[in-house]
């Protein structure tokens, strides 16, 4: 709607109401077309990074409970497929391995990632997230955490080493 208003003798129209609408049909398109997107993609990937940071801390939760690194796990899913371009809802039975059940890791809602854990040797180890979200059979996300250890008094003291974001 216009209104007309006079200003120092001059009749001015004011389009407020038609120009608000379309200032704000302007910012809700720009958000709906980058924005959103964006956020689809951050909250995707936010997933494995999450969860791979939990995984390596069951891991040491694990390692201080037993006194050595736990054996490497299958990947939950054990095919990529299962979580490529969908979602993947696993079962208590995915979480059997003993770096899972020891360190008390498991996913409940459905996932995006696949997971698993890999001991490299006594002392070091890396969790790992995997993602392909268009389902194409390329890895478009991966998400790893390491795990180093060292003996001290006699005890096997471990902590989280880096964390690789290696996105593609």
């Amino acid at each position: 709607m216009s209104e007309r208003k006079t200003v120092s003798g001059k009749k001015v129209v004011l389009l407020g109401g038609t120009l608000s609408i379309v200032v704000l049909f302007g910012i809700t398109f720009a958000f709906r077309t980058f924005g959103w997107t964006r956020f689809v993609a951050n909250s995707e990937l936010q997933e494995g990074k999450s969860n791979v940071v939990y995984l390596s801390r069951a891991v040491i939760a694990c390692a201080g409970k037993t006194g050595v690194l736990p054996p490497s796990t299958r990947s939950v899913p054990v095919e990529l497929t299962s979580v490529a371009h969908k979602t993947y809802a696993s079962t208590a039975d995915d979480w059997s391995d003993e770096a899972f059940k020891c360190g008390d890791f498991r996913v409940r809602d459905p996932q995006r990632f696949q997971y698993e854990w890999t001991k490299k040797s006594d002392t070091e180890g890396t969790a790992r997230a995997r993602a392909d979200f268009n389902g194409d059979g390329v890895v478009e996300a991966t998400y790893e955490q390491d795990v180093k250890c060292e003996e001290r008094a006699g005890k096997l003291r471990c902590g989280p080493g880096a964390l690789h974001d290696k996105n593609h």
